[in-house]
């Protein structure tokens, strides 16, 4: 059994759940596609907010904080494209 990695939900999501077809969730959801050029750019994020690491601390807060630039990437990249969708 491990430690939580979040006390509290960042995003308001405890004990939220949704249906989602077989192939959206073991196939999309379980396999992002992350080039390269995209971890390299993660990982340079990740040293610019201080949340890189040279040895396992004994707590979460680093990797939390990693979680939560992941989904804040993931959320601008969204935004971004719906804007660009024609009206």
């Amino acid at each position: 059994m491990r430690d939580r990695i979040f006390e509290i939900c960042p995003w308001n999501s405890e004990r939220v759940s949704r249906v989602f077809c077989y192939e959206c969730h073991e196939l999309l959801l379980h396999n992002p596609v992350l080039m390269p050029e995209d971890l390299a750019a993660f990982a340079d994020l990740v040293r610019n907010r201080d949340l890189d690491e040279d040895e396992k601390p004994n707590d979460y807060t680093r990797i939390g904080g990693r979680i939560r630039l992941f989904h804040e990437i993931i959320a601008t990249g969204l935004r971004e494209l719906l804007r660009a969708v024609p009206q």
